[in-house]
């Protein structure tokens, strides 16, 4: 059956919202970063996390040599720094002035001290699925929150502030007002029946 109230739009990646990421990466001797907004939950046990990063990246060639990369999930007040590390390259700019870098279990992992919450990750593997992506997997294998974004234990997304991407309008947004709690506020809904407004 045709729906004459939605247009067809093409095929895309119209995930509303994205997370705001900074992926770090040592570089020789000096860390790198770079602004990265596909971003994703893999499996929970144990934590894995999937990025894309363009193949054309240092931090490509970073990650397959090291085997090891940060996430870095940065606070709004962070905005200005983070884009900027997401307009120029490794290659031409030393990033690693931007923010403050911190090293963590394996030594080695560069990670944004200014960041709330950081996820220090190793290497599973990566898939190439188009011309343009190389996808990385990594086991989370620790997670750092500055003590100031942490309410009963566990990392508060309204302390920590981050930021949501727009993939198509290339815009950053805010987290908007608690709604409820998941998996809860659905209890008591009745789905209409058919054939009754």
């Amino acid at each position: 059956m045709v729906n004459r109230l939605k247009d067809r739009i093409g095929p895309g990646i119209y995930l509303y919202p994205m997370p705001l990421v900074v992926v770090g990466t040592m570089n020789e001797e000096r860390p790198n970063y770079t602004t990265v907004a596909f971003c994703g939950v893999v499996e929970v046990q144990p934590p894995m996390i999937q990025i894309s990063l363009a193949k054309t990246r240092l931090s490509c060639r970073n990650i397959e040599e090291s085997g090891y990369f940060s996430v870095n999930v940065p606070s709004l007040d962070m905005l200005r720094g983070v884009d900027y590390m997401g307009i120029y390259s490794g290659k031409t700019t030393d990033k690693s002035e931007v923010f403050s870098t911190f090293t963590g279990k394996t030594g080695i992992v560069p990670m944004i001290e200014e960041a709330p919450l950081n996820m220090e990750c190793e290497l599973v593997r990566s898939f190439e699925f188009g011309s343009v992506h190389v996808t990385f997997v990594g086991e989370v294998i620790q997670t750092y929150c500055a003590e100031s974004c942490i309410v009963d234990g566990l990392p508060d997304i309204r302390k920590i502030s981050p930021v949501a991407f727009s993939v198509y309008e290339d815009s950053y947004w805010s987290i908007g007002m608690y709604l409820g709690k998941a998996w809860n506020i659905g209890i008591k809904y009745t789905p209409p029946r058919e054939g009754v407004e």
